[in-house]
């Protein structure tokens, strides 16, 4: 090959490294600068302490706060019903009229016999006088006058028995008159005018709801409960005198009772069937808009945690495993995923146990697109 030529190739060939070269330097010093710089912006907050409410929800039902079934006192056949069925009765309104002529004549009996024993016993009396001013002038014996004094005795018990019998037969016949034993909405009459009654039968003529208020029975597993209680105990939580006071409810659909109920009773046994304790709450329900038997959920403000880690949930992501991590962000704006540990869901986000430390600056949205050495820019605090 001629040297002339040899030459033209040499000089092409260096000509095609140090542009190869360059090539690969500027890719480099690209990917560099890329590197280096935010590709992508979120929102960031500082992780802080806090007193966290540790608060939860359990389903329930509802449940009258006065029930009454009405039976009646007497046996008689049943006159007259005297309510609207569906109406609002107040406490001692006449619901039922039973025939009543048996027991005005008993009452009348005994009405007449009290008179009489009132008679006799003003007898007993003018005697016994009388004898006190014989026997002191000795016209009488001492036991001719031990007698009327005994007499006057007897009439005053005989006429205390009467009217004892005539309050009784006053009773009965007011008996006759069924009244409501409460305030409250009555149900439908199980028995029509014409029926017998007999006094305490089983069977019961109509049933009184109040609705004024309402009890809401929960079931929380003893388990929660115990977890609490040894927290508290150990001074981890804090007793929360909200939890008596703060009773939320919601409906199936979501929606919330606009009045909050109290916390009433909490039972001192757990249900061997279900290994629950009964939590009990009382609810104002002016407008009737609870309904025994209605299925609800409360939501209890529980003990407070003092001095508790959150981060907000949205700042919370979990891998294919499970594990739960948050994306840290450092003074240069690069991220590091870091694995955290967490307690439960608080009000304000997640309760973390390890992981993450007061101070450190976490990306509270955006989470799925980040990676661990990526830049970012911080659009400001959450």
């Amino acid at each position: 090959m001629p040297k002339n030529v040899q030459k033209l190739i040499y000089i092409f060939l260096t000509g095609f490294c140090c542009l190869f070269v360059n090539a690969c330097d500027t890719e480099d010093s690209a990917a560099t600068a890329i590197q280096n710089t935010a590709v992508y912006s979120v929102k960031a907050q500082t992780v802080q302490i806090r007193d966290v409410i540790q608060s939860f929800s359990l389903n329930g039902r509802v449940y009258a706060y006065a029930r009454a079934d009405v039976r009646p006192q007497v046996s008689g056949v049943v006159k007259e019903r005297l309510f609207v069925e569906g109406s609002l009765v107040k406490k001692g309104e006449p619901l039922y009229q039973i025939d009543d002529a048996l027991y005005k004549a008993e009452y009348d009996y005994a009405k007449a016999a009290l008179n009489k024993a009132s008679d006799q016993r003003k007898q007993a009396y003018r005697n016994l006088r009388r004898y006190e001013k014989l026997v002191a002038q000795h016209a009488v014996s001492r036991q001719d006058y031990e007698d009327r004094l005994l007499d006057y005795a007897l009439s005053v018990d005989d006429e205390k028995l009467a009217q004892a019998e005539l309050d009784e037969t006053a009773v009965t016949l007011e008996y006759t008159k069924v009244r409501a034993p409460i305030s409250g909405r009555i149900g439908k009459s199980n028995i029509t005018a014409g029926a017998l009654v007999t006094e305490n039968q089983s069977e019961v003529l109509a049933s009184i709801i109040d609705l004024s208020k309402v009890y809401v029975d929960v079931q929380q597993s003893a388990s929660q409960w115990r977890t609490f209680r040894q927290q508290i105990i150990n001074g981890d939580l804090v007793s929360n005198h909200k939890q008596n006071e703060e009773v939320i409810l919601f409906f199936d659909d979501g929606s919330q009772y606009p009045i909050k109920g109290k916390l009433s009773l909490t039972e001192v046994q757990v249900d061997e069937a279900s290994g629950n304790v009964t939590l009990r709450a009382v609810f104002d329900n002016p407008e009737q808009i609870l309904l025994p038997g209605m299925a609800v959920r409360a939501h209890f403000a529980g003990p407070i945690k003092k001095d508790a880690v959150v981060v907000p949930a949205t700042s919370v992501t979990q891998d294919s495993a499970g594990r739960s991590y948050v994306f840290v962000i450092d003074e240069e704006n690069k991220v590091k995923r870091q694995e955290i540990f967490t307690q439960g869901l608080c009000d304000f986000g997640w309760i973390i146990l390890s992981g993450v430390k007061p101070g450190d600056k976490i990306a509270v949205n955006g989470t799925q697109k980040l990676k661990t050495g990526m830049i970012v820019s911080i659009e400001g605090d959450a």
